[in-house]
């Protein structure tokens, strides 16, 4: 037992003090991980204190995460403290996402090792970050509709001259049926483009190739920067570049960042979109626009902060956070002649 007689009246004048600060959830446990103390305010969660103090902590994580919480604690250091997210399993036998603190300790005088959690649910917050993510691409598929619109409209027309033509009697109706082929098919990617980032998100990391995740969202933003006369240009290290993200939502990052660019430029111009692999994985999205004021970089992402006159800054701020959960950041950065650049770096790619 880690509390004994001799500690016992400290500590639990200690934890006492604990109980009253905290909102969340803290426990101790001994080195089986058997938990030795648990806060008041587990009751939030429909626990009563008897019924978890003796209790494995793995019982409360979801089997899903219990070897990633497990290999968690195996690599904890001494005095160090790591941090993730893990499925709880609630009085109810409810999934709840908890963001759980954890500490390796040793008391010196017994030379027992103990282990620290603090764990804050965070349900509620990814909830509304994903429903904000998700009207946030609604938003941009609404706003891509006419532009596509008028994309699928010239295949279609394409179409119905060939089949007049064919309805006439006229000779090459084989190479006529090759044409159709691939207007149909260019209608057909356009058309999956759309309903991919109008879906839900299932919130999941997968491998994917990000050279042709990047291919597919030019594809699709074509048309909308044809409308403004302006081109996209792509220029890639490498052909293939896998990337373990969740393919929806890192579809809507850079469909966000291009039509931040197309709207920052006049009509007539270039957006350029790069990507580095060599040393670091970088991603830019680089316009001709005036350029962002260097006083306003800081602010940029900031909800309901933006530099459009119509502009809500939602946009930008779904964006960074959905790097947030892939491991990388934005910054927006100078270009040396005219316009900025939205730069994507990742810290691991592991």
């Amino acid at each position: 037992m880690l509390i004994n007689n001799h500690n016992e009246e400290l500590l639990q004048q200690a934890f006492e003090w604990i109980d009253e600060q905290i909102s969340d959830y803290f426990f101790l446990c001994d080195e089986e991980l058997i938990i030795q103390h648990a806060s008041h305010s587990i009751e939030k969660a429909g626990f009563t204190r008897e019924q978890v103090i003796g209790e494995s902590a793995i019982t409360f994580v979801d089997s899903v995460d219990s070897e990633k919480f497990l290999q968690e604690i195996n690599q904890l250091e001494v005095n160090a403290i790591k941090r993730n997210v893990f499925r709880v399993i609630n009085v109810n036998n409810e999934l709840r996402r908890h963001e759980v603190s954890m500490g390796k300790m040793i008391y010196d005088k017994t030379g027992d090792i103990f282990y620290i959690f603090l764990a804050k649910d965070i349900t509620n917050i990814l909830e509304t970050e994903n429903l904000l993510i998700q009207s946030e691409k609604l938003s941009s598929a609404g706003q891509l509709a006419a532009s596509v619109a008028h994309e699928i409209r010239n295949p279609l027309t394409s179409l119905k001259g060939f089949l007049q033509l064919m309805e006439a009697g006229m000779d090459n109706s084989g190479t006529y049926l090759k044409i159709m082929k691939e207007e149909i098919e260019k209608i057909e990617a356009i058309s999956k483009e759309l309903l991919f980032i109008a879906k839900p998100s299932p919130n999941e990391l997968k491998r994917e190739n990000l050279i042709e995740l990047v291919g597919e969202v030019c594809l699709l933003m074509n048309s909308q920067a044809r409308m403004h006369d302006i081109r996209l240009k792509k220029k890639f290290d490498c052909e293939e570049f896998m990337l373990n993200c969740d393919r929806s939502q890192f579809k809507q990052v850079l469909i966000n960042l291009i039509k931040n660019a197309i709207e920052a430029m006049e009509e007539n111009g270039t957006i350029e979109i790069h990507i580095h692999t060599k040393e670091q994985l970088l991603i830019e999205v680089m316009d001709e626009g005036p350029g962002v004021p260097e006083e306003m970089k800081e602010k940029l992402g900031e909800p309901f902060y933006t530099t459009k006159q119509n502009g809500t800054g939602l946009g930008l701020m779904v964006t960074k956070q959905i790097l947030k959960n892939h491991g990388a950041k934005l910054e927006v950065k100078d270009r040396e002649i005219k316009g900025s650049n939205f730069r994507i770096s990742f810290k691991d790619l592991d």
